[in-house]
């Protein structure tokens, strides 16, 4: 890849998809069923919501705050602003759990010029939203009511605003490397605080990762459904677009384990209580404490641990349940377990390493910009915004 190909997140699109263009770059599991995008059709449908806010008024430097899971189209999106020389805003919280007026206190902190939202629904009552300067663009919309309010446009809208003779191609655009691809907000009380990633700050740190590990275009990564966290942003969403793997995103929360042990990847990332709750699973599915197969695996397991010699039937009953406990939960290709955040404890490490698993810890500690709010615009309720607590 030469130079000028990895200073900016949309030439790193552009790339993959003249080099290998029916390469698949993104799976998304939706109503059951996995549907892929090839680097391509990625970069066609970016290209076509980079249009599309064009025909909006979207300019250089403003900004879209997002608050949905990831799909290929708040993927697309955020890859179309960061093109037309704008920035992605992202809340450092688990924003699906947010609430109307929550939401409402953060447009009024963040002032985006954009938002885009998964469902109509999280700002219901609209009528609160209806007199701010942005447009409010909406994937899903799960009533039947019409909206009848200008600034509020559904994405297939958008989509179908944008004209042909509006096309962009990210391959004639003038790419800035120091431009602000994503901004992270969290409101605490009466601080707000924020922490701003250059496109080329965020490639170096890829470049770094994808290195260490030899992580290359084969890699099959998964990803949980909350993508908002500073660590995802910049230790597999940069990673991924530096190299050129897969990107597989489950359908929810409730089904992330059934969905990675279909795909088998080589690659997750998570915090430290995704690995956790994971092990918790793992656990669950071991015979029953007091069994005798129960107190032959712990033996085996403590001997392992303690880097004691193992009889042979000792061997063959770890491996067995390795084998067995893998390929339930989706690990049994993993190659680079990632945690981001804090770090984890000595008895996961054990845990895991005992399944041949090496937990590799990345520091994304942010350097956090604090500034105060002013209490007079803001009621005290709308100020707890913090109280609400990220899920692994």
């Amino acid at each position: 890849m030469s130079e000028q190909h990895f200073q900016h997140l949309g030439s790193l699109l552009a790339h993959h998809a003249k080099q290998r263009p029916q390469d698949i770059a993104l799976r998304h599991k939706q109503l059951g069923l996995w549907q892929a995008w090839s680097w391509q059709s990625l970069l066609d449908l970016s290209e076509r919501f980079a249009a599309a806010l064009q025909g909006y008024g979207f300019q250089k430097d403003q900004s879209v705050l997002i608050i949905s899971s990831p799909n290929a189209d708040v993927i697309a999106i955020s890859l179309a602003v960061q093109a037309l020389g704008g920035k992605v805003q992202l809340i450092d919280d688990h924003a699906e759990q947010l609430s109307a007026a929550q939401i409402h206190t953060y447009f009024r902190v963040i002032e985006p010029d954009y938002v885009l939202v998964e469902q109509l629904q999280q700002l219901a009552p609209l009528d609160q939203f209806r007199h701010l300067p942005i447009y409010i663009f909406y994937i899903e919309q799960n009533d039947l009511q019409h909206v009848e309010h200008e600034n509020i446009v559904a994405v297939e809208h958008l989509l179908a605003d944008a004209r042909e003779s509006q096309h962009v191609q990210f391959e004639c655009l003038q790419f800035e490397p120091q431009q602000t691809a994503f901004s992270f907000e969290r409101v605490e009380q009466s601080e707000r605080l924020r922490v701003y990633y250059s496109h080329q700050e965020l490639i170096q740190e890829a470049q770094q990762l994808v290195q260490t590990h030899q992580l290359n275009a084969t890699e099959e990564a998964f990803v949980a459904r909350a993508f908002s966290s500073v660590g995802h942003i910049r230790y597999l969403w940069s990673a991924w677009l530096y190299a050129g793997f897969t990107l597989n995103i489950p359908e929810s929360l409730d089904t992330r384990d059934q969905d990675r042990q279909i795909i088998a990847p080589t690659l997750v990332l998570g915090t430290k209580f995704t690995y956790q709750r994971v092990q918790q699973r793992i656990q669950q599915r071991l015979p029953l404490a007091n069994t005798w197969l129960f107190k032959l695996y712990q033996n085996a397991l403590n001997r392992l641990l303690q880097q004691q010699k193992l009889s042979l039937p000792q061997k063959w009953l770890l491996a067995l349940f390795k084998q067995v406990i893998l390929e339930e939960l989706g690990f049994s290709r993993l190659k680079t377990a990632l945690i981001v955040g804090e770090p984890p404890s000595d008895s996961s490490l054990a845990f895991y390493q005992a399944l041949h698993i090496r937990l590799q810890h990345w520091d994304n500690r942010a350097n956090w910009q604090r500034s105060p709010l002013s209490i007079s615009r803001f009621n005290s309720s709308d100020l707890s915004v913090s109280s609400i607590s990220s899920a692994p």
